[in-house]
């Protein structure tokens, strides 16, 4: 009679428990892993060719992880990408919380400091989330609040992150612009790669200066972005330049807190 368990071992040869095969369940886990390795995304066929199955195998998986929101399409390009669905669940739980725990007092300090308000945010999709933040002590500050979403293209610490990524990711943001658009924001992005950091007046909150800077892993990826909503006060002990410089020192205490090495 077929069985769908067979025994595990162990790497000393001993022999353990029964293991147990949930053919749809090991489909599903295939694939978040081999999107997990692939930022640009992979069209279904392309997951088929890859994981040695055929399309039909993992169209039903593929649409539930969809519907699940574990996976996200572009319909411009028929690729499918991990959302941060997976890293919201996971963050749930301590012992996945590093980048916050990493973050928080550097963003702490930071906040001090400057008398300024800060945040740190990915990318999720077409969005930015809001993952950590630490409000300034002055009287009157600007400040987001923690699972905040926005347009990615909006946003300083999305041109950043966008600044520092693969060129699939980029183009695929780009392509959703007019021609004129796209042209200023890749001179926007090239800029921002050149100097390490953005300092751009907010296009959506008057008299706040946004600067932004990115924070590697320890693959010498960009992870994430580590931003202050500048707003000049008269009380304020420091001017907007001297704020940037701790910006950048604090990005940069991150990314090697994450096991960053530059070179």
């Amino acid at each position: 009679m077929a069985s769908d368990t067979d025994t595990t071992t162990d790497a000393q040869g001993r022999t353990g428990g029964p293991a147990y095969h949930v053919p749809a369940l090991e489909k599903s886990i295939d694939i978040i892993e081999l999107l997990a390795s692939t930022p640009g995304g992979l069209s279904m066929t392309e997951m088929a060719q890859q994981l040695g199955r055929s399309v039909s195998e993992i169209y039903r998986v593929v649409v539930v992880l969809e519907r699940r929101g574990i996976v996200v399409k572009d319909t411009s390009l028929d690729k499918y990408s991990l959302s941060l669905r997976l890293f919201e669940l996971a963050h749930r739980h301590p012992p996945t919380k590093r980048i916050t725990i990493v973050a928080q007092p550097i963003l702490d300090e930071l906040a001090r400091r400057t008398d300024q308000s800060c945040h740190l945010s990915v990318a999720d999709g077409d969005d930015l989330l809001i993952l950590a933040t630490a409000e300034s002590l002055m009287p009157m500050h600007y400040s987001v609040r923690i699972g905040a979403r926005f347009p990615l293209l909006e946003t300083s610490s999305g041109a950043v992150l966008l600044a520092f990524a693969d060129a699939q990711a980029v183009e695929r943001q780009l392509a959703r612009l007019k021609p004129v658009e796209e042209e200023e924001t890749r001179a926007r992005l090239r800029r921002a790669s050149v100097s390490g950091y953005e300092r751009w007046a907010s296009r959506v909150v008057s008299g706040v200066v946004n600067l932004a800077c990115p924070v590697f892993d320890h693959g010498g990826s960009v992870l994430a972005a580590m931003t202050i909503p500048y707003l000049a006060q008269t009380y304020a002990r420091m001017n907007i330049d001297d704020t940037l410089a701790c910006l950048r020192e604090s990005a940069t205490r991150m990314s090697e807190r994450l096991g960053f090495r530059p070179g």
